[in-house]
């Protein structure tokens, strides 16, 4: 999607960028089999990050509010709601389902290998009830660098085999999802970050999680089918 960010709000992002400064990024521990240090560090991704909220300003606010346009989702569940806030159909967790806005500095030579951005829980107990990433808008915040596209490289098509590298410019934004519509995750929606030969790469990761379904819901809805299934054979009796 061309032209997403417009130029006032690049200019808002720069600012917070150089106000509150970078860190060096991180990765999940359940995404690499390489050693990880215990901060999460790892040669496998080497840009540097920092996080913005959504409150932190209206510029940031109305670009939340875009992606939801976007994605076609209600905003209210981008934002955090406590028990006074109206509820929304169907949507019983109260925790928001974006994350605050990754804003990330890829400079000569940094990358990220290819990777997910959902993970997988060790334990069955921890699936039934994890959220996961399920749709990721990368937003850009320059352009005529040499290299920084983003690599899709188990993209299928008839015609080639190639992978599909999406070309960084300024105020584009680019949309994809890591899940399936019977809730599988997506293997294909592997990406990469690949380096950058000259110049210095700026973009922005905002990830968008499933609802989470609250255990004690999911234990009262099978005693609701249990006590079905003894109604159904006192009627067969």
């Amino acid at each position: 999607v061309k032209n997403f960010l417009s130029p006032v709000e690049i200019d808002h992002i720069m600012e917070i960028a150089s106000r509150e400064g970078l860190e060096r990024s991180t990765v999940g521990l359940d995404d690499f089999i390489e050693e990880i240090d215990d901060d999460g560090v790892s040669e496998t991704r080497t840009s540097s990050n920092t996080w913005v909220d959504r409150e932190y300003s209206p510029i940031i606010d109305s670009i939340y509010r875009r992606a939801a346009d976007l994605m076609r989702i209600d905003e209210a569940l981008f934002r955090k709601r406590n028990e006074y806030d109206e509820h929304i159909d169907g949507v019983d967790d109260r925790r928001e389902c974006a994350e605050s806005l990754q804003l990330v500095h890829y400079n000569v030579s940094q990358e990220y290998l290819p990777h997910h951005d959902f993970g997988y829980p060790s334990h069955w107990d921890e699936l039934k009830h994890q959220e996961q990433r399920f749709a990721t808008l990368l937003l850009y915040l320059s352009e005529d660098m040499i290299g920084g596209q983003t690599s899709f490289p188990r993209w299928h098509n008839a015609e080639t085999f190639e992978a599909l590298r999406c070309e960084p410019e300024l105020g584009k934004a680019v949309l994809f999802y890591s899940q399936l519509p019977d809730g599988n995750m997506d293997e294909y929606s592997q990406h990469a970050a690949r380096p950058v030969f000259d110049g210095e790469k700026y973009l922005i990761n905002l990830w968008v999680k499933d609802p989470i379904i609250p255990e004690d819901d999911a234990d009262d809805e099978e005693e609701d089918d249990d006590d079905d299934d003894d109604e159904d054979e006192d009627d067969v009796e």
